[in-house]
Formats: structure tokens, sequence, C-alpha cells
């Protein structure tokens, strides 16, 4: 492929999700990443209901369901396995229709999306391909890249996006600087197969709060498990992963016969968010942007939303539809969101890595104070997005799946309609001539907007169904509802409303704080 709309720099979850994306919103890819193979020891290993949902847009949702079991509950302990606090996952479903919390296997997973990608002719994928360098202009980004034979090629697009990780040569290039958010703190992660069902193991999710050495337990996916274990002044990468010293610490949690080790690692738990987001037509997204603490579950998830945030904003200025600047919302609208679930993940993973007897003796006294009086521990969720969308009731929340076909074999409206602008109309019935002059306004300003209503479909209206009524709770009683492509609410109220509202938003005019 010569000259793609889209160049993108590494092909992790992040960057595949990415050029799924955008290829099937009708950009044209190339997909470049140093390593001929997925790396095939799992790394992340929870995905949320909202993310899960997401993956539905290029068809591995299912694919993620098959590697994964819900996530279950999440407790702390103290070092005698006295419960400080905990919290039960909810019996139902999240209105995205998923688990809120899927524990999942990261290889099977990026195989599934890589599968994806291989299947559309609008994207070229080339592997052991290592990035060099990049110069932009005005209208076109030139990167040049070593080849596996050593020679140098360059590729010129109109947009390049660096998905290569936390060490980020596209970020060093771009001479962007990291925030960080003081906190930095080494463990080791151990992940093994479950031989048999005799481990004895917890479901839930366990933050083992023992000074002398603070531990995760979680699982990690059907027939898998993971350990943390934080790393004590004094030790090193190479002690603290030899199998002598890993077989012991696991064996006070089972018996090691139980289990098959697959992989350790030593690494720095930390805290960062880049300082700029885009420069020119080159961008940087997922743990090239930021890294967080394990604690939330949150750092797949959210590289995740970065690219879903970002495709169809690369598509509205490809088809002109928006200026160059309108790219800036990615950071705008990302950004605090990252920060404000890291600075969670940190305050979670503060309360874990006390080493200090005293100071544990009186945070578990006071846990279990809390615990015992019903006050218990503020578990932290993901937050609202606060940028980029209206001040009305479910702006930057997450929009409900809504269904169609009928009642008795209902299918997602998501998988009918796909990654685009929605409007979501209560009653279609009787539109005025104001309220269908909007409509049409909303359609230029965005050519792929569909529209779909909960009663009086008709034409192009999708008929959508609410078989637990979460879209008629979100709308209240606002006529319509106004939700991007990645299904974050924009806003609601009436058409000429959101006319307006979207209107400015993509001329660059509305970044709200929520």
């Amino acid at each position: 492929m010569q000259d793609p709309d889209v160049l993108i720099i590494g092909m992790g979850p992040v960057g595949a999700i990415l050029a799924n994306l955008c290829a099937r919103d009708g950009l044209r890819v190339m997909v470049v990443e140093r390593d001929y193979e997925v790396y095939k020891q799992p790394r992340a290993i929870v995905m949320d209901h909202e993310v899960l949902r997401q993956m539905n847009f290029i068809d591995c949702a299912e694919d993620v369901l098959a590697c994964s079991e819900p996530g279950r509950g999440y407790s702390f302990l103290n070092a005698d396995r006295e419960i400080l606090t905990q919290r039960s996952a909810p019996d139902a479903i999240a209105p995205t229709g998923y688990a809120g919390s899927n524990l999942f296997h990261q290889p099977s997973m990026e195989k599934a999306v890589r599968a994806k990608l291989e299947l559309l002719d609008t994207v070229e994928i080339r592997l052991g391909v290592e990035f060099i360098a990049l110069h932009q202009d005005a209208d076109s980004v030139l990167t040049t890249f070593r080849l596996p034979d050593g020679s140098l090629q360059e590729v010129k697009a109109k947009y390049l996006v660096g998905c290569d990780g936390g060490r980020s040569l596209v970020r060093r290039y771009l001479d962007i600087q990291m925030e960080d958010l003081n906190f930095n703190e080494p463990w080791v992660v151990v992940d093994v197969k479950l031989l048999n069902d005799e481990h004895g193991l917890s479901d839930n999710a366990v933050q083992l709060c023992d000074p002398a050495r603070p531990t995760t337990s979680v699982p990690s996916g059907p027939g898998r498990h993971r350990w943390e274990f934080m790393v004590q002044p004094g030790e090193t990468a190479e002690t603290v992963t030899r199998h002598d010293v890993l077989t012991e610490w696991i064996s006070a949690w089972t018996d090691p016969r139980n289990i098959e080790l697959e992989r350790s690692a030593f690494y720095r738990f930390h805290g960062l968010v880049a300082k700029q987001w885009r420069k020119g037509r080159a961008m940087i997204v997922g743990d090239a942007a930021h890294q967080m603490p394990p604690f939330m579950g949150q750092g797949l998830c959210a590289g995740a939303r970065d690219v879903c945030n970002l495709a169809w904003k690369l598509s509205a200025v490809d088809r002109a539809e928006a200026p160059l600047e309108f790219l800036d919302t990615v950071e705008d609208e990302r950004s605090p969101h990252v920060k404000a679930i890291t600075e969670s993940a940190i305050a979670m993973g503060k309360t874990v890595c006390v080493t200090d007897p005293d100071e544990a003796a009186a945070r578990d006294a006071k846990m279990i104070e809390d615990h015992r009086s019903g006050a218990g521990f503020a578990f932290p969720g993901v937050p609202r997005i606060k940028r980029g969308v209206l001040q009305d009731k479910m702006a930057g929340a997450v929009f409900p799946e809504g269904y169609t076909g009928s009642k008795d074999a209902p299918e997602r409206l998501d998988s009918l309609v796909g990654y685009v602008p929605l409007l979501v109309l209560r009653d279609a019935e009787g539109l005025n001539a104001t309220q269908e002059a909007a409509i049409a306004e909303l359609n230029r300003a965005s050519a792929n907007l569909r529209v779909a209503a909960l009663q009086g479909a008709k034409g192009d209206i999708v008929a959508m169904l609410d078989p637990h009524g979460d879209v008629a709770n979100a709308l209240g009683a606002d006529p319509a509802m106004l939700v991007k492509p990645d299904r974050i609410v924009f806003g609601q109220g009436s058409c000429q409303k959101l006319a307006a509202g979207w209107t400015r938003y993509l001329s660059g005019e509305l970044i709200i704080d929520h």
C-alpha cells in the first residue's frame, strides 16, 4: 500500500483495535510492528463491560468472551487473612449487556483482533519493521522504517498514531514529556496455569495487605491465575523471579503441584500521563500516552477507550467534517479521564503498599471498624467523561445498549448500526418540520449518523427495543439523545439543541466541563 491515510506504529492490542476501527470507518491503514508474533504471555487480564461492548464494533466481543470469565468480588485481607473490606460482583449484567468485569487471556484476544484485520482489504500489516524517524509538514507525515533485511524505507501518511507502548519511540521522537503522578513501586508479576480443581484459590480478586509482602491474587481467565508480589528493599529482579523463590511465595496460597508457572516478570508500577498527545499530524495513545498501576485493572481498558475516541475523529477530519485541530479533543477528553482513574488506582495501591508494621496495624484497625460498621472502603469506579459533552443529566456517561429484532430474539443495536454517531428518539411519530430540519443538520455534519427510535420508527429510522428499560431511563423526559460513536452520551434534549451543539463540537468550539 502506498501513502495510507493512517499509519499506526505498534500492533499490540491498542494498535490492532485502532487499525480495525479506522479501516471499518473507511480509512486506508498501514500498521507496523517490530515483532513477528503476538506476545505469548498474558499481560493485561481485565476488560470491563464498556470496552467489551466496544470490541463488538470489530466483531471480537464473542472471541473475548470465549477466553474470559466474569469477574467476581474484590477482597482486602490483612496479614492474618482477616477481611478488611470487600465488594461483591453485581448479580446483573451492566446496561451494556456484558458483565461488569471480564478476566481474559490477552494472547488469545490479540490473535482474534489480528485475524479480523487480515480480513480487511484496506489494511496492510508490516511485521518485523522498526520505526526510525518521522518528519511532517502541513499535509502529511513522512516516516522512516528499518525493514527486516536492514534496509530503510519511507512511508508517507496523512496521520500517524504511536501505539508503541510505555517505551514509545514515537513519543520520544516527538519530544513529548510525561507528568509523573508520584507512584513508583517494584513488583514481580507471576502468571500460572491451574492444573486441577484442587487449588483452593478464591474466585475473588484478593489484595493481601501484609506489610511483610503486599500481594495481589486474582483469577486471570479460564484455567489461569495471577499473583503480584511487592519487591522489598534489597531484593533484585534476578532474585525475585527465581523459580524456587516464587514457588515458596505461591505455596502460601496453594500447593505448587496445582499450578504450572507460565511467566514471571519484574515491573515498576507507576503513574504517568503525557503532557501532550498530538503534535501536528502525529499522535500517541494507550501506554505511549499513559501508564497506571494495575490495582483497578484499567490499563488496557484506558488504551481501548483512547482509540475508540480517536478513530472516528480521524475519519471526520479526513472527510472534512472537522478541522485537524479537532484531534486535540482526544487529549482534552481522555487525558483527565485517564488521570482520574490513575489517581484512584494509586490511592488503592498506597492502601496496599504499606510496609511499616505500625502504620499497617492502624490501617487495618480503621478498615475493620469501617467494614463492621457498614461504612466500608470506597472502591473507586470508572468516572464519566467530563469534557466534550453537553451539561446534561447523562452527558459523559456510557449509553446503554439498545436492541433490534424481536422481543423473543433481540439483537444488539450496535451490531446493526456500527461505530457511528447515534441519535436516539423517544418517539419518531409525527416529527415536525423543525425537528426534521435539525436531524437533517446532524446528517450534514456527520454523514454516517444513524437514527433509532423507541416508538414510531419509519423509513431510515431504526426501531429500537429496550427490554430492560435502560434507554428510557437514560432519556428521562427528554425527546432525544445524541451518542458519540464510542457510545459516550454527548447530550440530550431537543433535536435542535443537539444539532447546534454537535455542529459547534465538530468545529472545535465546544469543549465543556460537565
